[in-house]
């Protein structure tokens, strides 16, 4: 296969497990609507990075880190609960921001807590190896492995990028009680999957 094909496919999988909608999507949602464009990227740039590691052991072919992650399942959705209700209480602790340069400082954080929240949620460990084993594995060369990791960030970032750029548009028509609206669905959207992630293991 052509490292241009790698590098399509690779977009193409980094974008079909961007999209779908969950609590990273309402973070972006909420990020967005305070700190406008910038907030969406440093939302998509944590969890581009994580799904980065994710297609890259899966694009290495790396069955014993996949069957290792595979086996601490419970532990990582624990983890990835609790973490999760931890961001649903800052953020219904949190006071709306007025400016938006004011991401600029907490942006490294907001990243980070991204990066981990995508990396401890099993969703996407079992779509990684579940969408690489469907297409025959990893790649075949080490050039290959690094495209392909490069495809699943940059398709990762096309969507958050998307969904910015939409948000930023019609953000001026939402009225102010439906920005505070959605700032109370993302604290029981985010509490509802920590507290589902920790009652599946039960």
């Amino acid at each position: 296969m052509s490292n241009l094909f790698y590098l399509i496919n690779a977009w193409l999988i980094g974008l079909a497990i961007a999209a779908p909608v969950g609590p990273i999507g309402m973070l972006c949602i909420r990020r967005t609507l305070e700190h406008g464009l910038r907030g969406a990227l440093a939302v998509g740039l944590g969890a581009a990075l994580a799904d980065s590691v994710y297609g890259g052991i899966a694009a290495t072919g790396l069955t014993a880190v996949s069957h290792f992650l595979l086996g601490q399942v419970v532990f990582v959705r624990v983890l990835g609960g609790c973490f999760l209700l931890y961001l649903a209480y800052k953020e219904l602790r949190s006071k709306p921001a007025t400016k938006a340069a004011g991401v600029k400082k907490n942006k490294g954080a907001l990243t980070l807590q991204v990066f981990f929240l995508t990396l401890t949620n099993p969703m996407t460990i079992l779509s990684f190896i579940g969408i690489f084993a469907s297409i025959g594995g990893g790649a075949a060369t080490s050039l290959g492995a690094l495209i392909m990791v490069l495809g699943v960030f940059l398709g990762s970032m096309t969507w958050w990028v998307i969904l910015g750029s939409f948000i930023v548009k019609i953000k001026h028509k939402l009225p102010e009680v439906w920005i505070q609206r959605i700032r109370y669905l993302s604290v029981i959207i985010l509490a509802g999957f920590g507290v589902a992630a920790i009652l599946s293991v039960l």
